[in-house]
């Protein structure tokens, strides 16, 4: 694998008594062929605790992925995930999920221009390099710091780990 996605996803699970909320970590990989697939998940008693992602990680690591191919982690902003690849996979560069941000971001703007707002965000990530994904970042954050300042201030918080893969 050259690319790995880690994300925790919650499901309801209903039982006679209650309803329960159950977290299983996924991990997914692509290979350099482009080809796609689900490599493993755990069902996490606790929710996404670094000690989770570590003992999901680390079976990974110990069946043979060791990680000397991969270039890029994908993440969301779980501090317990991030560490445990820190610790797992210490020399691959990680990367914040867009999605998950461009989320978070888009709750701390108005209705009424989040849809503009958001737009011209993702022009960011569509940048053909790392210099001028930082430019069209500073030129989004010009044009919002007065109107979205929260949102401004979300999205400036991770801008470097939002470009690592550029």
């Amino acid at each position: 694998y050259i690319y790995l996605i880690a994300d925790g996803v919650y499901f309801n699970v209903k039982n006679p008594v209650r309803k329960n909320r159950r977290c299983v970590l996924v991990i997914y990989g692509i290979k350099s062929s482009g080809q796609r697939e689900i490599i493993d998940f755990y069902v996490a008693p606790h929710g996404e605790s670094q000690s989770a992602w570590e003992k999901l990680l680390y079976s990974l690591y110990y069946r043979g992925l060791e990680g000397k191919q991969l270039r890029l982690i994908v993440r969301d902003g779980n501090k317990g995930l991030k560490n445990a690849l820190e610790n797992v996979f210490p020399t691959v560069e990680q990367q914040l999920c867009w999605a998950h941000k461009l989320r978070n971001v888009a709750n701390k703007i108005p209705k009424h221009i989040q849809d503009t707002c958001i737009s011209q965000a993702r022009t960011i990530y569509k940048a053909d390099s790392y210099d001028e994904g930082l430019k069209l970042f500073k030129s989004w954050y010009k044009s919002w710091e007065l109107a979205a300042p929260e949102a401004v201030k979300c999205l400036n918080e991770d801008i470097y780990d939002l470009l690592n893969f550029l």
